[in-house]
């Protein structure tokens, strides 16, 4: 297959200090990170965070962001807007918009709630109302949902 080539230069014109920074991010979430850089060991750190290994030549690599990727992210304490502005700052460019909008997008809801057993039987809990009514709004979540108490939560088994 022939290879596609894209000019980003005049949607994502290079910020004056680029020559700084070690990470191009184009707006369907590949990010390109030059290893010659000084910084190269802090960002690649940063990299394996949050998004998936493409291609690791020599001296540049390729990673992708993607749900997962940010999923394990959050669930080691990154939250989207820590994520967007440590990117931010490695990038050459001015992040594309679409980068930080599926940022936010994928890590929003990760977990707002989360399975538990007590005594033999599965729970979905949550302490955002927000999620609990959007849980609830699923035909078979309803009809399973625990009976509640004057309190609003389910009693103690």
């Amino acid at each position: 297959s022939a290879a596609v080539f894209q000019d980003f230069s005049a949607r994502l014109p290079l910020k004056t200090d680029h020559a700084l920074r070690p990470v191009w991010v184009v707006p369907d979430g590949r990010i390109f990170l030059e290893t010659f850089s000084p910084v190269y060991k802090q960002a690649y750190d940063f990299l394996v965070a949050i998004a998936e290994p493409v291609s690791r030549p020599e001296l540049m690599h390729e990673y992708r962001i993607t749900p997962y990727a940010l999923y394990a992210a959050v669930s080691v304490g990154l939250d989207a807007e820590n994520i967007i502005a440590v990117l931010s700052r490695l990038c050459k460019t001015k992040l594309p918009p679409e980068v930080p909008a599926m940022i936010r997008a994928c890590t929003t809801t990760y977990g707002k709630a989360k399975i538990v057993l007590q005594k033999g039987k599965y729970y979905v809990q949550t302490e955002d109302e927000a999620v609990l009514l959007a849980l609830t709004k699923d035909e078979i979540i309803a009809k399973a949902r625990a009976p509640q108490g004057d309190d609003g939560k389910a009693p103690k088994a």
